[in-house]
């Protein structure tokens, strides 16, 4: 498996494209910013856009979604806990952020276990709510890679005071399903640097107050 890394604004997230490199079958992950970047990607790297996954739907995660999808066909995924805020502005933060109403519609709605498939990648849904209550995580076990969103970032975690969040329940998504994944596995965040599960079991200054 491969994977492309580029931060897009408004908030420099962390759009990620992971594709098979033998059948160049790919997903992308929370694509925002500009849609002309996203397509000389695919473009440049002849990928097969099979899938748009969504970790949680704030504005600065959703920002290409539809144009994307309008551009390749590739299906909307998220789970099924973000269906309500995806669709709705308001809740979602998009008329705020940007000064534009975002609504995104899932061709699938995702739950706790899910597999998803892509030429030989193989992504497992973790539902960890908190940041938000549909927050997800996608874990590829086989290479040991967890594209953790604005669950769990390198030295910190997301924040809990937006709609639908929860703190409580963003502590319980780390330490009891995140924090069980092996100390090795490679930690892709929605923002800033990337790490590793060992590294912020140990290191996680939130996290061990």
């Amino acid at each position: 498996m491969k994977l492309i890394h580029t931060p897009m604004p408004p908030l420099y997230v962390n759009t990620y494209f992971y594709y098979d490199e033998n059948t160049n079958d790919a997903c992308v992950i929370d694509p925002s910013g500009s849609i002309s970047k996203l397509m000389d990607i695919i473009n440049e790297n002849d990928l097969n856009l099979k899938f748009i996954l969504i970790t949680h739907g704030h504005y600065d995660h959703i920002g290409a979604v539809n144009e994307l999808k309008d551009k390749t066909g590739a299906q909307i995924l998220a789970h099924s806990e973000e269906d309500a805020l995806l669709k709705n502005p308001a809740i979602n933060l998009s008329t705020l952020g940007i000064g534009r109403s975002i609504s995104i519609v899932c061709d699938k709605l995702l739950t706790d276990g899910d597999t998803i498939e892509f030429g030989a990648g193989k992504l497992f849904v973790i539902h960890t709510p908190g940041h938000t209550a549909g927050g997800a995580c996608f874990y590829d076990e086989e290479n040991a890679v967890l594209f953790s969103g604005d669950t769990l970032f390198k030295g910190t975690t997301g924040r809990y005071d937006l709609p639908t969040s929860n703190g409580p329940a963003l502590f319980s998504s780390i330490k009891d399903k995140l924090f069980t994944l092996p100390s090795e596995v490679k930690v892709f965040p929605g923002h800033e640097a990337a790490t590793t599960i060992g590294e912020e079991k140990s290191n996680n200054s939130i996290l061990r107050r």
